[in-house]
């Protein structure tokens, strides 16, 4: 079981990875709710049925949140989607309670539903790197090795794309102007 819970979660950090290389939200959330499917399966494995729980709630409000995106919906049904993944996911911390570090995946859905809903890529890159932070020290906790170089992966990779992405245009714009003001 342990085995065959590395190997999924090695296949969705390649998915997750690639999806965070990439430029705009809304293939970020692609991948990210393709790789989920893995983090969950690989979850169950691991006999962490919140971590699977939370896995699972990120794809679900993953999908809504692109649907909000394509649809230009407003600010209310990304509150009332928050608003619903957050209750089912603590109904689940109720019956699942295993420690205090079952506190950090709540972190980490209401870092990741609250980071994802702003239009702006940078913030869902900044979402991702508290969110790695996040789980790191849960799979610690859980022994989760690959799903910990994941994690590490997952940060280097999202500070990497705000350096290429946002930081270096940045400079260049800023030094554009410098030069002809």
């Amino acid at each position: 079981m342990y085995i065959t819970s590395q190997v999924l979660v090695f296949i969705g950090l390649i998915i997750d990875l690639t999806g965070r290389c990439l430029k705009n939200k809304k293939n970020l959330l692609f991948f990210n709710i393709t790789a989920s499917l893995f983090f969950v399966a690989s979850y169950i494995f691991l006999n962490s049925w919140l971590g699977a729980m939370a896995n699972g709630l990120n794809l679900i409000k993953n999908c809504f949140y692109i649907y909000f995106d394509k649809n230009s919906k407003n600010y209310k049904y990304y509150i009332l989607t928050m608003f619903v993944i957050i209750a089912v996911f603590c109904g689940s911390l109720f019956v699942f309670w295993k420690s205090v570090l079952d506190l950090f995946l709540l972190a980490s859905l209401v870092i990741l539903c609250v980071g994802f809903a702003f239009k702006k890529i940078l913030i869902a890159r900044i979402t991702l790197i508290l969110n790695s932070s996040i789980w790191l020290v849960y799979n610690f906790s859980l022994k989760g090795y690959v799903n910990m170089i994941c994690n590490l992966s997952g940060i280097v990779i999202a500070l990497s794309a705000i350096i290429i992405y946002d930081c270096i245009p940045y400079f260049k714009r800023k030094q554009k102007y410098e030069v002809i003001g």
